[in-house]
């Protein structure tokens, strides 16, 4: 057994990140993460919104997997906003993403909601 004068005790640091400060070094409450804000001006190339609802529009018409005559999109200053429902969560999340990736989207506010008791797949119906 090794004898303590050999290998004597060190005290634990701890070491935080820059971008993670502790809200209670302690606590059980964690870490506050940074939340980014929006961009103030909108780049020089934005489109105007009926263009970018457009571009929106379309990419969500692309996704085979979205029934895209319950989702609206509106669009100001690079705000777009997505409204009315989906079967399933995962439908909301590919709505997001699609519209997400479109060029000019600064800022995605996602007010789709899931419909509950929706369609369920066939081989979750033929389980029941």
């Amino acid at each position: 057994m090794a004898d303590e004068r050999e290998f004597p005790k060190q005290k634990a640091t701890r070491v935080w990140s820059e971008y993670a400060e502790p809200s209670r070094p302690d606590g059980a409450d964690g870490v506050q993460q940074p939340i980014s804000a929006a961009p103030v001006d909108p780049p020089r190339e934005q489109p105007p919104d009926a263009d970018l609802e457009e571009m929106v529009r379309e990419a969500l018409a692309s996704e085979g997997r979205l029934d895209r005559g319950t989702i609206a999109v509106s669009s100001r200053d690079g705000v777009v906003t997505l409204t009315g429902s989906v079967p399933f969560e995962f439908q909301r999340e590919l709505a997001k993403a699609c519209a997400e990736g479109c060029p000019g989207v600064l800022v995605l506010m996602n007010h789709l909601q899931v419909e509950e008791g929706g369609p369920m797949p066939s081989d979750r119906v033929a389980n029941r």
